[in-house]
C-alpha cells in the first residue's frame, strides 16, 4: 500500500497537468550491484519525466512526507543528494508543515523547492487552472497500488512490472530502454489477458514506456537521419543505432551464432538471425516517427492516461479527464496514428493477443467521437 498518498496524489496530478510523465514508488539501486539479490538503496516517491517538443528531457524528483521527524531543510538536503544520484534536474519536497522562507531560499539555491501541502497546491494552480479540476486518471493512487500488486501476485509478471515502474523511469538510453523493455514484455506475454482491466493497464503502461524510449531514440537518431536516405541504408543505420554501435552489434551477433552452432546438428553454419523482433515493422515505425518528431512528445503521457483509464472501470465517469485526453489528441493530428502503430507493433513483437491494441484503438476512437 502506497504511503503518503495525499501528497503523492498532488505530485502525480501536478505532473499530468504539466505534461510530465509520472512514475510512483521508483526503486533506486546501485549500478554496481555486487550481491546475488538486488540491494535497494531507497525509492523515489514520485519521479516525473518532462519531454520537450524536440525530444529534450529532464527528470523531476518529488519527496513526499507526512511524518515530521525531519525539518524541511534536512529533507531538502536529502532530496538534493537523491536528485544528483539519479541525475535529475529539479526536486520538490512536499510536507505538512510550512517552512521558514530563509530555508526555502537556501534549498532553491541547490535546486530543491520546499512546499507545504497548501503552498504546493497554490503553486501548482498558479501554473495551470486545470490543477484544481479532475482532469487526469494518473492521480488515482489505487491504480498505482494495483499496478505494483499485479507484479507481486504473479511472479511471471514481476520483471515487466519492475520495468514499467522503475527501470523505464531511470533509463537514460533510448536504445537500451527499447531492448530491455521488449525482453520484459516478451517474457511476460503469455500471462497477459486483454479481458482483465489490470492487464490492459499493464499493457498501456508498457506502451507508454516504449514510446518514451522511442522519443529518446528518435531525438538522437534525427541528428544523422536524412529524408533522402534509401531503405537499405536506413535499415543499417537503425540496426547499429539500436545496438549502440556496430561493434556491439557484431559482438552480440557472433556470440549468438556461436551458441546456435553449439546446439546445431552436423555443425550447421547458417548465419544467426539477430535483429529485434518484427524488425521490418520496427523499421517502418521509426521511419514514420522521424518524419514528424515534433508530434512525439505527448505520446507517452497519453498512453499512460489511457492505461490508467482502462483499469478505472468501476468508478464514476470522469468527464473532465476524458475531455482533456480528447483535447490532447485533437491538438496533435499524428497522435492517434502513432499510438495505433506502436500498439500494433508491440502486440506483434511480443506475440500478445491483438485484442490489446484493438481495445486501445476502440477506447481512443470513442473518446474522439
Amino acid at each position: 500500500m502506497i504511503k503518503d498518498r495525499g501528497q503523492k496524489r498532488l505530485a502525480a496530478r501536478f505532473c499530468a497537468v504539466q505534461g510530465i510523465v509520472p512514475f510512483a514508488e521508483v526503486v533506486v539501486r546501485s549500478s554496481a550491484n555486487l550481491e546475488e539479490a538486488p540491494a535497494d538503496i531507497t525509492d523515489l516517491d514520485m519521479l516525473g519525466i518532462e519531454i520537450g517538443r524536440f525530444g529534450s528531457r529532464q527528470k523531476i524528483v518529488f519527496d513526499c512526507k507526512t511524518a515530521n521527524r525531519q525539518s524541511g531543510i534536512n529533507r531538502a538536503l536529502w532530496a538534493s543528494g537523491l536528485k544528483e544520484f539519479v541525475k535529475a534536474q529539479i526536486a520538490f519536497v512536499i510536507q505538512i508543515k510550512a517552512v521558514p522562507k530563509s530555508h526555502r531560499i537556501a534549498a532553491a539555491s541547490f535546486g530543491v523547492n520546499i512546499h507545504s501541502e497548501d503552498s504546493f497546491r497554490r503553486y501548482a494552480a498558479s501554473l495551470s487552472q486545470d490543477f484544481a479540476r479532475d482532469v487526469t486518471y494518473l492521480d488515482d493512487m489505487d491504480r498505482w497500488d494495483e499496478l505494483v500488486a499485479t507484479g507481486r501476485h504473479n511472479s511471471h509478471l514481476a520483471d515487466l512490472i519492475f520495468f514499467v515502474t522503475t527501470q523505464a523511469a531511470l533509463e537514460t538510453s533510448g536504445p537500451r530502454g527499447l531492448r530491455n523493455g521488449l525482453s520484459a514484455i516478451m517474457k511476460a506475454a503469455g500471462e497477459l489477458d486483454p479481458n482483465k482491466p489490470a492487464h490492459r493497464m499493464v499493457f498501456g503502461a508498457y506502451l507508454s514506456s516504449f514510446l518514451l524510449h522511442v522519443v529518446f531514440s528518435t531525438s538522437d537518431l534525427r541528428n544523422v537521419f536524412e529524408f533522402g536516405m534509401k531503405q537499405g541504408e536506413f535499415e543499417k543505420l537503425l540496426r547499429y543505432f539500436l545496438w549502440e554501435g556496430r561493434e556491439n552489434y557484431d559482438l552480440r551477433r557472433k556470440l549468438r551464432r556461436a551458441l546456435d552452432e553449439r546446439g546445431a546438428p552436423n555443425g550447421d553454419q547458417t548465419e544467426a538471425v539477430f535483429d529485434l523482433p518484427e524488425w521490418p515493422k520496427l523499421i517502418e515505425l521509426f521511419r514514420s516517427f522521424l518524419e514528424a518528431p515534433e508530434a512525439l512528445a505527448t505520446l507517452p503521457l497519453l498512453a499512460k492516461e489511457l492505461a490508467f483509464r482502462a483499469a478505472s472501470t468501476n468508478g464514476p465517469e470522469r468527464l473532465d479527464a476524458d475531455r482533456r485526453i480528447s483535447d490532447m489528441f485533437a491538438g496533435n493530428n499524428r497522435a492517434r496514428q502513432f499510438i495505433f502503430s506502436a500498439a500494433t507493433y508491440v502486440c506483434a513483437a511480443a506475440r500478445l493477443p491483438r485484442d490489446f491494441s484493438k481495445r486501445l484503438e476502440a477506447d481512443i476512437n470513442a473518446l474522439m467521437d
